[in-house]
């Protein structure tokens, strides 16, 4: 689709608190690459008038499909941060985690990349990120009735997370002893895995851990959360920076007027 430039006159808000919730994420500077803001403050949309969303949709409470309606955290947010600039949220069919990020490098398809993206360093290489919106730590989950209650217990066990994910890095670097990480596309696939047997445990962000055994997995349970001190953050081009800033702006405004709390409260049952 054609790009179109809009202009937005506020300024850049300073760095906003993260929000206290249990998950994970981290971030890194741009490289010497990185578009040079435009002076009039401009910035390109896939869409004139809209906000593009690219998110994985099997990431409650954050993103999730309920009978074809797309809701959760990250949703709410998304809608609240296009009201402050003036535009519409617009959501893009359901895509692979893993490739989200890749989108927003290529340009065309989202303005955006949502689903719980923890910044790190690596992904910064790619993307920009806004300011924080969430704070999260990974955890163990395990079957009822499995005699496993820490990562100690994992050796020579097949072990579960999604593709694409901190959850499968952390597994990836710390379960060296595991006689296998297995990555699946899904957070669904994950579980059945486990279910099924195919995996004796899974490591994925605690508040998605704790939505999946509440709603459909109750013959699963956390046994260990992991202190990862992750943040949530929004993805943007590396060649918009003026969207990031503000997108950064209108999420603190939403943090003035205690709209983040409502949301924080409406999905967690906890205050900013």
């Amino acid at each position: 689709m054609k790009l179109k430039k809009l202009l937005f006159l506020a300024m850049a808000a300073a760095s906003l608190c993260a929000l206290p919730l249990m998950a994970s994420c981290s971030g890194e500077a741009e490289t010497d690459t990185a578009a040079e803001p435009a002076a009039d403050g401009s910035y390109t949309l896939v869409e004139d008038g809209k906000l593009t969303v690219a998110a994985s949709l099997d990431f409650p409470p954050f993103e999730n499909l309920n009978n074809g309606t797309v809701e959760g955290f990250e949703v709410d947010l998304m809608n609240a941060i296009a009201e402050k600039m003036g535009l519409e949220c617009n959501y893009l069919p359901t895509m692979k985690f893993d490739t989200i990020i890749p989108a927003i490098v290529a340009g065309g398809t989202a303005d955006v990349g949502v689903s719980g993206f923890t910044i790190t360093p690596q992904r910064e290489e790619e993307v920009d990120f806004s300011a924080p919106i969430c704070d999260t730590n990974q955890c163990i989950v395990v079957l009822n009735g499995s005699d496993i209650t820490d990562e100690s217990m994992m050796a020579g066990k097949r072990i579960g997370a999604e593709t694409g994910t901190t959850g499968l890095d952390w597994a990836k670097e710390n379960l060296t002893d595991a006689q296998e990480i297995v990555a699946f596309d899904e957070y669904p696939a994950v579980f059945a895995a486990l279910q099924s047997g195919q995996v004796a445990a899974v490591v994925l962000d605690k508040p998605v851990a704790d939505y999946y055994i509440k709603i459909a997995y109750s013959d699963c349970q956390v046994v260990k959360e992991i202190p990862t001190g992750e943040q949530y953050g929004i993805a943007v081009s590396k060649d918009n920076p003026n969207l990031t800033a503000a997108i950064d702006d209108a999420i603190a405004q939403l943090e003035a007027d205690g709209t983040i709390d409502e949301l924080n409260q409406k999905w967690f049952g906890t205050n900013a």
